[in-house]
């Protein structure tokens, strides 16, 4: 069959070259690895190579083939023949198709059997299009099966202010760390309380100390050891041994520390010594260690206890964002267990009894007040001169290293445990007045690419109003602090009601009916196929049918973009101890190689410091209606330029990652979006992290339902950001939502129930009582909120559609349609002598 003569033109001004030259020589050492020969006749070797390697292994090869062809110029150009969008389009369908198995692999031999053989541009062409023509159905124009996504675990970070409510955030702090927590490590007290410095003089103390053991029982404990008796023994033991040590232990029983909106009253924690109360109450920010003390045993009582203890430990970490780890100890009655929590979640040590064993607890506790910054788990990166605190910092491409100053609070941080612990603060140089840099602390995943990296990629491909990248640096990694101890398998409690169990199940059986007030009726539109449908197999089933371990085939640059992992749906079960009170185990997945590691199964993440420019100021802390709609309109635009030029997806659009900036220029952005962490480029496949963590009121719909993230997904994350920050700071100031403001229902729930929240809200009729909520400074925004939910939740086949557009045509009304919304809308204002004011013309 000959090509028409528009597409031989098309296929001529865009020729193939080497664009598959990496593809066909990894076919070739494929099968020369696995002996099977050179044939002229491609489909008997392709026979050959199935019964080698596996039809899984095969199928990757051939979504990587896909995925090179989608990738060629040509393919961009060269029309589908349904008419409708370009033959990458198709290209895509099939994709979609082959990777949920609708589609055999054996149907790509001939495809494949032209570009072995080199076959001339025209006939490598005709083949893909016989391919894709034989699978293809009128094209949609929404979004198919996208391939799978790293799964979301919730943190407890959305609760804040008055929201932080106990009975909300104990069970929320539970699912963060759920599936995170190791119990009776061994090698856990020869880790941290022998070779030590201060070691023989703890052991010194103990010896003085001269315990009394009658029976196998220390007489000078309490008993029995209530509250009171506790520390009426403590006190003096302390005073009389612990004289002269760099710490010392206190206690809030009764009054909770300052620094925190939730109001938590630890039982005993160690501070400096000398450390003094400020208006009658100690601060978060002065705990060293946590100590959580119960006058007896109760097993029955252990899942609040310990969620009480996660609790404090919670507030440290939010008080002291950067810090790498921190120390806790539990004592019930005269049972002691030792704790320490990272960004990867918290592990113990064995059970032991003081009673039987006191030289070992005074040596325990008075190592606690010996130890020094760094052993205590602070970042010791960040050193303090008479001035302020400062880093230094070799600059990208640069021999010298700078010296930078920090501004004294950050102006980001999570409120969380169990998470990337991203910390901002405003920089500058020495001798320097204004603000220049925004040095930024987090603790990615070690299968993350740095972000540094995707900041130089997207400086590569002239990405507009991305952050430039100044210098970044690793640090240390949850691998390193976690050395020489041997880690089996985490612990789960059976009845924590996981919101994060619902974004790897099946979608949610509810239909989501409207108000019968609504005229007419909406429901959730569902299109066959699409990412919107209700009835669709979640993307991260799928990813349950791919091998857990790496592909043989995955080996080279060119295979990244099918990697599949297998992340396993883990049953909630019993936490308390392993032989006693039926903790199931759960298996590992097999995912992270660490070489620094003694094990491989926690997440290891890296602990890294990155400078970019410009410095900025959080979104929340606009000074006027003006300015806060500008940034959020060039950080979109900023997020179409790293999407369309930079072929990279953010993924994690939140109020934290969108600044507003000091544009210096007419063409300068004046919003910015921050924070690659998460980001994905979009020719490769999944990372092989186990879970990313995110926002939950941010999230969009199909996120939080288990779909594979999409640009669209990020533009309703935008949309959430922008609707959160008018109504909790509108008013100038951050204030608590209402116990009746419908983004409470945001982020508390399971995701499903999140979902169904957020989709009954963007209903026409419903969402008037979100802008209900405005302040009256933003008044004149409500129609232009009315507009944006236009944009992103269209009416199709009478029912709100939170589907994704596919081809380019749709791509681009998406981000149109929002950036043109606010463009007309900040045309309706005129600026005041240095545009620091605004005064509305309407």
């Amino acid at each position: 069959m000959m090509m028409n003569l528009s597409e031989s033109e098309l296929i001529a001004s865009k020729p193939i070259g080497n664009g598959l030259e990496a593809f066909r020589n990894h076919y070739r050492s494929i099968c020369e690895e696995l002996g099977i020969p050179r044939h002229e006749d491609t489909s008997k070797q392709f026979s050959l190579l199935l019964e080698a390697a596996g039809s899984g292994d095969v199928k990757v090869l051939i979504v990587d083939l896909i995925s090179e062809l989608q990738r060629l110029p040509a393919a961009r150009i060269l029309p589908s023949r349904s008419g409708l969008g370009t033959l990458a389009g198709d290209l895509a369908i099939f994709y979609s198709r082959l990777d949920s198995n609708e589609v055999e692999v054996e149907s790509a031999v001939p495809l494949l059997d032209q570009i072995i053989k080199t076959a001339p541009d025209s006939d490598i062409w005709h083949a893909v299009y016989t391919l894709v023509s034989k699978f293809r159905t009128t094209p949609p124009t929404i979004l198919g099966k996208a391939p799978p996504d790293t799964p979301y675990k919730t943190t407890s970070s959305s609760l804040q202010g008055s929201e932080q409510l106990h009975r909300l955030l104990d069970e929320r702090i539970l699912q963060e760390v759920n599936g995170c927590v190791y119990t009776d490590m061994k090698g856990f007290y020869e880790k941290y309380f022998e070779g030590r410095a201060w070691s023989s003089t703890a052991e010194r103390i103990a010896g003085e100390a001269r315990p009394q053991v009658i029976n196998g029982r220390w007489t000078g404990y309490p008993d029995p050891p209530s509250e009171s008796a506790f520390y009426t023994w403590f006190w003096k033991f302390q005073s009389t041994h612990f004289r002269g040590t760099r710490g010392m232990y206190y206690s809030s029983p009764t009054i909770p520390l300052s620094g925190s909106d939730c109001k938590r009253k630890p039982d005993l924690f160690l501070a400096l010594s000398g450390t003094t109360k400020r208006d009658g109450k100690y601060n978060w920010r002065d705990v060293r260690v946590i100590g959580e003390l119960k006058q007896s045993v109760n097993e029955g009582d252990y899942r609040e206890e310990f969620a009480k203890f996660c609790g404090h430990a919670r507030e440290v970490f939010t008080s002291q964002p950067t810090r790498h780890f921190l120390h806790g100890f539990f004592i019930r009655g005269s049972i002691l267990e030792l704790w320490v929590f990272d960004r990867s979640g918290p592990y113990s040590c064995e059970r032991f009894d003081v009673r039987a064993d006191p030289n070992r607890f005074i040596k325990i506790m008075a190592g606690y007040a010996m130890m020094s910054d760094d052993e205590l788990g602070l970042n010791t990166y960040i050193k303090k001169d008479d001035y302020s605190n400062y880093i230094i910092l070799q600059e990208e491409g640069k021999a010298g290293k700078e010296k930078l100053r920090l501004e004294d609070k950050p102006i980001a941080y999570q409120h969380a445990i169990v998470c990337r612990g991203t910390t901002c603060y405003r920089a500058k140089r020495l001798n320097t007045v204004d603000w220049e840099f925004v040095v930024k602390f987090s603790w990615r995943s070690d299968k993350r690419r740095a972000e540094g990296e995707l900041l130089q990629l997207a400086k590569d491909r002239r990405v507009w109003g991305v952050a430039q990248l100044f210098g970044y640096q690793d640090l240390n990694s949850i691998a390193n602090l976690r050395r020489g101890l041997h880690f089996g398998s985490p612990r789960k409690f059976r009845s924590v009601t996981g919101s994060e169990s619902q974004s790897s199940g099946k979608s949610s059986c509810l239909r989501r009916s409207l108000s019968k007030n609504t005229a007419p009726s909406l429901s959730r539109a569902t299109v066959e196929g699409s990412s919107s449908g209700q009835k669709r197999k979640r993307a991260c089933d799928a990813a349950g049918n791919h091998q857990s371990k790496q592909s043989r085939l995955g080996s080279s640059s060119c295979q990244t973009s099918a990697r599949r992992n297998e992340i396993t749906a883990e049953q909630n079960t019993d936490f308390h101890d392993a032989n006693k009170y039926g903790i199931e185990k759960i298996k590992p997945t097999s995912l992270m190689p660490l070489k620094e590691a003694e094990d491989d199964t926690f997440d290891n993440r890296i602990f890294c410091c990155l400078v970019v420019s410009p410095p900025g100021r959080a979104l929340h802390t606009f000074e006027s209606v003006l300015e806060f709609l500008e940034a959020c309109c060039d950080a979109i635009k900023g997020h179409r330029s790293l999407y369309q030029e930079g072929e990279i997806l953010h993924r994690d659009v939140s109020v934290n990652n969108v600044i507003i900036t000091d544009a210096e220029n007419r063409e300068d952005p004046k919003g910015m979006l921050i924070d690659l962490d998460l980001a994905k480029q979009l020719d490769h496949g999944l990372s092989g992290a186990r879970h990313r963590t995110g926002t939950m009121e941010f999230m969009a719909i199909e996120v939080l339902e288990g779909a594979a993230h999409t640009y669209r997904h990020d533009l309703e994350s935008f949309f959430y950001v922008f609707l959160w920050v008018i109504i909790r700071y509108g008013q100038g100031v951050k204030r608590d939502l209402p116990m009746n403001s419908r983004l409470r229902r945001w982020y508390t729930g399971t995701y499903a129930d999140i979902a169904d929240n957020k989709f009954a809200a963007m209903d026409k009729r419903q969402f008037g009582k979100i802008t209900s909520e405005f302040p009256s400074q933003f008044e004149g925004v409500k129609p232009l909120a009315e507009e944006l939910r236009d944009v992103l939740f269209p009416i199709r086949d009478r029912s709100l559609f939170t589907g994704t557009y596919s081809d380019p045509k749709g791509i681009d009304s998406m981000y149109d349609g929002m950036i043109n919304a606010f463009q007309r809308k900040i045309g309706t204002y005129g600026k005041t002598d240095g545009g620091s004011g605004d005064t509305q013309k309407e």
